[in-house]
């Protein structure tokens, strides 16, 4: 391929979307991006279902918006266990994994079952609160609030000593968040939306907007059953029974900002740009590096990969930002809601943007060292320019007592 086809090739940016990522298309398109109903004539894959078929098939230079094994993160069970890897890895003064994601247990593996039940007090404690989450379940569902355990330690008694295979059953226990920031009185969650934009050199990015996601119903501790209560997650709330359609289940960033300063004076006004996203960023920062050694297994040998990925933070009422999950193909949707509507168009089109100029970069062997499509988006790693990176060495951390690895060592 001489110059002229390089540089023509590099300059075409039509994009693939298959049939269930039509809220993709959707905002993409308000971004004046080019499609093809062909995916061999794409530069751009944007897959929501059966893109592991596609990594074998990929042309030359053909983007994918997802990486091999991305599941040890947008998994909960692979999440926690990826995170704990790479603590155990790092030097002691590297940041560390339990000042942004509360103590967790993988039930799947027999060591952390029984450090998880050795942790137990020996008569149940309302007060120890725990939270189940199933390793492969969406939108909330099949969460549950405990403080008793008998019943599941009989139940997973029966697997003595061996490992948990079965995906459908796998879950983590992870410590309830007790004192969470309230908003109206109400539980909240952020929704970040970042970018992996290139593995090698290693470049990633946050979008500096987020969703602010509300419960329906005032905060009750000790109403543990209650969905509306304690899932902070919309489908869920959209589909309880006792479900008001009049209520606010949404914010934008800056609303967020205003009331923490203004209506809980908990803060200064634009605390969201000066304290609360450099904290993200360093979650960000973590998450993508301890991910990174498994995204490049099974690396397709022809094509690209990117991805464009949500985190959920849960604030605590001392506006510490806790880690809860990590979204594949975040919550595209966004007709009818100001809020996403203000938010998922320009953050995609951005995302797409900038995919394509890396992969233009590398087809016309030019730096990636600035890249001009980024905009709004925010370094979180650069391999190739660091002097870009935000400087995280200096964010304070907060770390509870008690993590894994301590109750570990006292099961043994």
């Amino acid at each position: 391929m001489n110059f002229l086809q390089r540089f023509l090739h590099a300059n075409q940016r039509r994009i693939f979307c298959d049939a269930s990522s039509s809220c993709a298309r959707e905002a993409l398109a308000l971004g004046k991006h080019e499609f093809t109903e062909f995916d061999y004539l794409a530069e751009m894959l944007w897959l929501r279902k059966g893109y592991g078929d596609y990594y074998g098939r990929l042309q030359p230079n053909q983007l994918i918006n997802h990486f091999p094994n991305e599941s040890v993160i947008i998994n909960k069970v692979g999440l926690t266990d990826t995170l704990h890897r790479f603590e155990n890895t790092q030097a002691s003064e590297a940041p560390v994994i339990r000042s942004f994601y509360q103590e967790s247990y993988c039930l799947h593996h027999p060591e952390e079952r029984r450090a998880f039940f050795a942790r137990q007090p020996r008569v149940d404690d309302r007060e120890n609160l725990w939270i189940y989450k199933p390793g492969g379940n969406s939108r909330g569902r099949g969460i549950e609030i405990m403080w008793r355990f008998g019943k599941l330690e009989r139940k997973l008694r029966s697997y003595g000593n061996r490992p948990i295979t079965k995906r459908s059953e796998q879950g983590i226990m992870q410590r309830y968040i007790k004192n969470p920031l309230l908003l109206e009185g109400r539980k909240s969650e952020i929704r970040v939306y970042w970018i992996v934009a290139s593995l090698d050199p290693f470049l990633v990015l946050m979008y500096p907007e987020t969703t602010v996601r509300l419960n329906s119903l005032p905060f009750q501790l000790d109403h543990f059953d209650n969905q509306l209560i304690h899932v902070t997650n919309v489908y869920q709330q959209k589909n309880h029974p006792d479900f008001d359609p009049n209520v606010v289940l949404k914010w934008r960033f800056s609303e967020l900002d205003r009331y923490v300063a203004e209506d809980l004076g908990l803060a200064a006004p634009g605390w969201t740009q000066s304290e609360l996203l450099p904290k993200l960023k360093r979650i960000l920062s973590t998450v993508s590096q301890a991910a990174r050694p498994a995204f490049y297994q099974d690396y397709p040998h022809q094509g690209d990969c990117f991805a464009v990925y949500g985190a959920d933070i849960i604030l605590d009422d001392q506006l510490n930002p806790w880690l809860t999950e990590i979204q594949k193909g975040p919550g595209l949707s966004f007709r009818g809601d100001p809020v996403k509507q203000h938010v998922i168009p320009p953050m995609l089109d951005e995302a797409a943007n900038i995919a394509f100029e890396v992969r233009r970069r590398r087809i016309q062997n030019k730096s990636l060292k600035r890249l001009k499509s980024v905009d709004r988006y925010h370094w979180i790693l650069n391999e190739v320019n660091p002097a870009l990176e935000p400087d995280l060495t200096t964010l304070p951390c907060r770390i509870p007592v008690g993590s894994p690895s301590d109750a570990i060592a006292l099961a043994r």
